[in-house]
């Protein structure tokens, strides 16, 4: 959910009523574009997770998905995602940032997965 607020008189007049609606608007319309929100408060300006895990894949349906699953299933937490799909949409490279170390068997299952062409994990600089 997208929230966008102003103070409770930002809009008392007209002219500031229009100005802000026109602020809404530019803020949704540049979310919608990007996926990153504008002008946010109390954001994390770089990761302290301490483990990095990457996961080269096939650019398929529910790769992913098995992927998280494992790692709730373990208890570990993704504290940042970004998965980068490559020319021809045939392959994809995701990097997880993780909040603690997934085990060797974890990791173990990962790398033999269909659609999966690497893994590797580092620690977080």
């Amino acid at each position: 959910a997208l929230v966008s607020a102003t103070p409770h008189i930002g809009a008392s007049t007209e002219q500031a009523s229009e100005a802000v609606a026109d602020e809404v608007v530019r803020i949704v319309q540049a979310y919608m574009q990007t996926g990153s929100p504008l002008n946010t408060v109390n954001m994390q300006e770089k990761s302290t997770a301490p483990f990095s895990l990457i996961v080269r894949h096939f650019n398929r349906v529910g790769v992913l998905a098995g992927v998280l699953d494992e790692l709730r299933n373990e208890g570990v937490n993704i504290e940042e995602m970004e998965n980068i799909v490559f020319a021809g949409q045939k392959a994809a490279n995701c990097s997880l940032k993780l909040d603690s170390e997934p085990s060797a068997a974890l990791i173990s299952r990962l790398e033999k997965g269909d659609n999966i062409i690497q893994i590797m994990l580092n620690p977080s600089n």
